[in-house]
């Protein structure tokens, strides 16, 4: 049950968000033979996503060979948690169900490490050929932590390990003067540079944002950055974001949800095109989506 001040955003208040359009992300099928003996495949989730200025778009959607269940339960389908991506690319005024996708390799060209999950996980771009990706294989410890890697062509490489290299994972990267930071954590708001261990609180801890952490990488809005942030109780909830790093203050939502009946909503992106807001969406860690809705719909929210 969504409790009383949490705003289904896209379905009772419509009226809200006129433009909004939700395209589905099709890749083909990944197949594999199962632990069972019985043919599968890899579900698609978490998607990401690039625009930029010209309105080229680079599209990532990861897959997966388990799945998840609302009462936190899961099924996995290999000995192992496996992850990779596919990758298409197009432009803006080209529908998105028209996306030809191809798969996504990459080059770790370092040691890895034994553990139970492998390959590439939530990728969040820093700009169009510059990524941060979490890589639990890289981490000597086998857990989740955080890479920033280059992304040429239908490949990635040059993965390097992001200080502190420990269990992390949702950092939101942003650009301030053309340099790239991130929010390290969201309660209390605090950033750093992609590469460097030097923490800087931005403002103090906020009972709204107990429990919130890393979702999106921001967009310029309003002359300060936009994120999305994320937290997981019954279900995923929602807040904007909005961040005067200058002023070192912070405004935010409140609660929303994407969808009434989901259980797990993760966004990975947000990009701007004009007066157009993208974000990347994966549903129930089996859908991924693309939203739109003009920015002059934000304003209600903040």
């Amino acid at each position: 049950m969504i409790p009383p001040k949490v705003t289904v955003l896209f379905l009772t208040n419509m009226k809200r968000f006129p433009a909004l359009r939700i395209s589905p992300l099709f890749p083909s099928q990944k197949l594999f033979t199962d632990i069972h003996g019985k043919h599968n495949a890899y579900l698609d989730m978490n998607p990401s996503l690039h625009i930029d200025f010209s309105g080229n778009t680079t599209v990532l959607v990861r897959r997966v060979n388990y799945r998840k269940f609302c009462n936190r339960t899961f099924s996995i389908y290999e000995g192992q948690s496996n992850s990779d991506y596919c990758i298409a690319r197009s432009h803006i005024d080209i529908p998105f169900n028209y996306l030809n996708f191809e798969p996504l390799t990459y080059d770790y060209n370092r040691p890895t490490y034994t553990t139970y999950w492998l390959g590439l996980e939530d990728i969040r771009f820093i700009n169009g050929s510059s990524i941060l990706v979490t890589v639990p294989e890289l981490n000597p410890s086998g857990q989740p932590s955080i890479f920033q890697a280059s992304l040429e062509g239908n490949r990635i490489h040059s993965f390097v390990d992001c200080s502190p290299c420990q269990i992390e994972k949702n950092w939101m990267p942003f650009l301030e003067n053309e340099e790239p930071h991130v929010i390290y954590k969201v309660n209390p708001l605090t950033r750093k540079g992609v590469m460097s261990e030097g923490l800087e609180e931005i403002m103090d801890s906020h009972p709204d944002l107990i429990g919130y952490h890393g979702s999106t990488n921001g967009i310029p809005f309003q002359g300060q950055q936009l994120f999305l942030i994320h937290t997981s109780r019954d279900r995923s909830y929602h807040r904007w974001l909005l961040v005067d790093f200058a002023k070192k203050s912070a405004k935010w939502s409140d609660e929303f949800v994407f969808f009434s009946g989901t259980y797990i909503e993760f966004p990975c992106s947000l990009c701007v095109y004009r007066d157009r807001i993208f974000i990347s969406l994966g549903v129930n860690d089996d859908k991924a989506l693309l939203l739109e809705l003009a920015q002059q719909d934000i304003h209600a929210f903040l």
